[in-house]
């Protein structure tokens, strides 16, 4: 990646930039370029196409270049052309270009372009592939002798968690793995705060079913990463049966779910969820609802 002016040009906007949450901020600032008015750039020279080009050891005024982008334009799905037959089904993919425009193919190809040369950089300078998530969840308040009530607090917790853009170097598998006992007890501890939770393992067809604390814990043993993270909803009726949800932010969240990756290839996954008792927030589980 010979980008240097680029990245000296990128360090003015932010001297961070040879950090997780630099090039991780990068990368996003990539992805929202199409819609500038909508986002915040912690980047705001990419706003320069040349510079998002040299990003991309692009635009140089190569004719290899110009060619590429050029094959990319006319015919989206002539990247696929030296695919093996079986995966003929990744030109159809190419095909959903005609819905966003004739540019989609190109901006795909540039932004795969950048990202894989960021990651080059990040394995190259031994930036971290992990970043740190903070959770917040409100403890219920309790009765107590001497007050009517105790006051409420939060329940805070940090743990790391793969970047999802960045590549996770050998390093960086050993803080994952042996952060995945603090980060069950947390999740336990929060579906067993009062009223407690409902606990539920999810299968393959996403139903929940019934489960225990014990298989919880029981299935942290052969686990390499593990994510909680909280949804919360403002839901209305849009029509017969059909509800809308609108995500909101809640200290006391409708689902805590709890994901464990067993193996780093992301191949098999495990994943719980804990439901708040109050069912209101799940009007679509009504059956008397209309």
């Amino acid at each position: 990646m010979s980008t240097l002016p680029v990245l000296q040009l990128l360090l003015q906007d932010n001297p961070n930039l040879f950090t997780t949450e630099g090039l991780s901020a990068l990368l996003e600032d990539c992805i929202r370029l199409k819609y500038p008015e909508r986002h915040k750039f912690t980047y705001p020279s990419l706003l320069n196409q040349q510079v998002y080009l040299s990003l991309a050891n692009l635009g140089n005024g190569s004719s290899e270049d110009e060619e590429i982008l050029r094959r990319i334009l006319s015919d989206p799905k002539g990247w696929c052309m030296d695919a093996p037959a079986e995966v003929n089904v990744g030109a159809k993919f190419y095909d959903m270009g005609k819905m966003f425009g004739p540019r989609f193919g190109t901006d795909l190809f540039l932004y795969h372009t950048v990202r894989d040369n960021i990651q080059q950089l990040q394995k190259r300078l031994g930036i971290s592939g992990v970043r740190v998530r903070n959770i917040s969840v409100r403890v219920r308040p309790r009765r107590c002798r001497w007050r009517s009530l105790s006051k409420r607090r939060h329940r805070l917790f940090s743990y790391p968690t793969e970047e999802d853009q960045l590549i996770t170097l050998d390093e960086d598998r050993v803080t994952l793995q042996q952060a995945v006992p603090e980060i069950i007890k947390y999740f336990v501890s929060l579906v067993q705060m009062q009223p407690a939770y409902k606990l539920f393992l999810v299968d393959q067809e996403e139903q929940k079913i019934p489960t225990s604390v014990t298989a919880v814990e029981n299935a942290a043993s052969n686990v390499v990463i593990a994510e909680i993270y909280t949804e919360s909803y403002n839901s209305s009726l849009t029509g017969a049966n059909c509800w809308r949800g609108k995500s909101v932010e809640r200290l006391d969240p409708d689902e805590i779910r709890l994901t464990l990756h067993l193996d780093w290839d992301e191949n098999e996954f495990i994943f719980f969820e804990a439901q708040h008792p109050d069912m209101s927030r799940f009007p679509w589980t009504d059956t008397t609802a209309e």
